[in-house]
This record gives C-alpha cells, sequence and structure tokens, in this order.
C-alpha cells in the first residue's frame, strides 16, 4: 500500500526535524570539545544543511495529493531549485559572520549525512 500524501509530508518533516536533532548535538560535542564559538559554528553549519530541506518540503509536497503529476514535477523542480539557492545564500550569509570553518563544515555534512541515515530510523 501506498503512503498518503499527508504521511509523506510528515516523514519529510520527520526527516527535517532528525536533521536539527543532528546539528544540535553535533554542537552539542563542540561545545564539549572546542567551546562556544566551535559549537555555534557546527550549528550554523547544520541550518544552512537543514532549513533549505525544509523550504523544500514546504514547496515540493504542497500540490502532493491535489493537482496533476506535471504540478507535482514543476512544484518538485522549483522547491529543488530554492534549495540549491537558499543554500548558497546562507553559506554566504554565515561566512560573513565570525566562524571556525571546520565545525561548519562538520556540521553541514553531517547534517546532510542524517538525510540518508533516516531510511535507518524512520519507516514509512
Amino acid at each position: 500500500m501506498q503512503p498518503s500524501p499527508r504521511q509523506v509530508r510528515l516523514s519529510a518533516y520527520k526527516l527535517i526535524a532528525f536533521q536539527v536533532a543532528v546539528a544540535g548535538l553535533t554542537a552539542l560535542v563542540f561545545q564539549l570539545l572546542s567551546g562556544e564559538l566551535a559549537a555555534k559554528s557546527a550549528f550554523k553549519g547544520g541550518l544552512v544543511a537543514a532549513l533549505p530541506n525544509f523550504v523544500f518540503a514546504l514547496f515540493a509536497f504542497w500540490t502532493l495529493g491535489r493537482g496533476s503529476a506535471e504540478q507535482a514535477k514543476t512544484a518538485m523542480m522549483r522547491g529543488h531549485s530554492l534549495k540549491l539557492i537558499l543554500t548558497i545564500v546562507l553559506f554566504v550569509v554565515v561566512m560573513q559572520q565570525q566562524i571556525v570553518a571546520g565545525p561548519l563544515m562538520t556540521g553541514f555534512v553531517l547534517t546532510l549525512f542524517a538525510q540518508w541515515a533516516t531510511a535507518i530510523f524512520f519507516k514509512h
């Protein structure tokens, strides 16, 4: 049986919540090991990965179950384009702040990896 549009949307939002949790956990580890600036940098990196995914989910799943396949495809493409642009913009904004590059990238990469790991933790 195929999941309902509501179940698909909830799965997407669970993924994003999991990504934010991974970003928070990464920041906590950096807080304990390297201090406040490293922790803030790691959390910002995680948010740079998670926030565009949230925007993508809003756009991509807005028409799910409500419109035609062509509308769904258009919404997915629009969401993906916005996700890429937002990721670049967020990186530019964060890079202008006082950050530590290593923790920033670690937070970003671990949060992205969380997207793939959700298949292990969440079943549809």
